[in-house]
């Protein structure tokens, strides 16, 4: 993994951001999930770029990101973080150039396991943002691997103690129908302290968060 630099985002015509909603739960696995909030689980956003099909670079593949982590353990919120300034980048500045012609829906959770593997049913390609403790990098350092290259033990919610690991999981919903992206890129962000109550980042970790971002938008864009 490396760290980064990030540049301003250019504006440009603004898109809407606003509550998931409208339409029918879907059917199958996952649907219970959709239809309450699932224990964790916050809110739910959708931006599409406002332009014409023509002027944004065709019609291209929607994106989920999911932010994990608990906002009230220290760095562990720092995928929440993220994924909020993310959406505060879309809704206020319009779509950058790495948005055209997407759809971008984001969410933030404190789950995994099933969980986490619910909520990305339905999903055409998803980018998952999560505090990693390996102890190989200086906090703050963020990098971008594909889940199935990525040692889940590095990850905080991608596996745990009490939980089933994702990669199981999504095993699990694909062998019961669920429609899965095989496209999940992770991008994880170094942890410094995921060990106390409280709502606030280590300094390295807070200044990560605009590179996380841009390493999201650069994602999305090559996608």
């Amino acid at each position: 993994m490396t760290s980064g630099s990030t540049a301003d985002i250019p504006s440009g015509t603004q898109g809407s951001v606003g509550p998931v909603g409208g339409g029918g739960a879907p059917q199958g696995v996952g649907a219970a999930r959709r239809a309450r909030p699932a224990p964790g689980h916050a809110r739910g956003q959708r931006w599409q770029d406002p332009r014409p099909r023509s002027a944004a670079a065709g019609d291209r593949p929607s994106v989920l990101v999911l932010g994990l982590g608990n906002p009230l353990l220290g760095d562990d919120a720092v995928g929440w973080r993220v994924v909020e300034e993310l959406e505060r980048l879309l809704a206020s500045t319009g779509p950058p150039p790495e948005a055209a012609g997407r759809e971008i829906e984001t969410d933030v959770l404190a789950v995994g396991g099933i969980g986490l593997m619910e909520r990305l049913v339905g999903a055409r390609r998803a980018i998952l943002v999560d505090a990693i403790e390996t102890g190989a990098a200086p906090a703050g350092t963020v990098g971008c691997r594909r889940l199935t290259e990525i040692p889940i033990r590095a990850a905080t919610h991608l596996d745990g103690t009490h939980d089933t690991p994702l990669p199981v999981a999504i095993a699990a919903g694909r062998a019961l129908g669920a429609e899965i992206p095989d496209d999940i890129l992770v991008v994880g962000i170094e942890a410094h302290r995921t060990d106390v109550f409280s709502a606030e980042l280590t300094p390295q970790v807070a200044a990560a968060v605009p590179r996380a971002v841009r390493a999201i938008l650069t994602s999305i864009a090559a996608g």
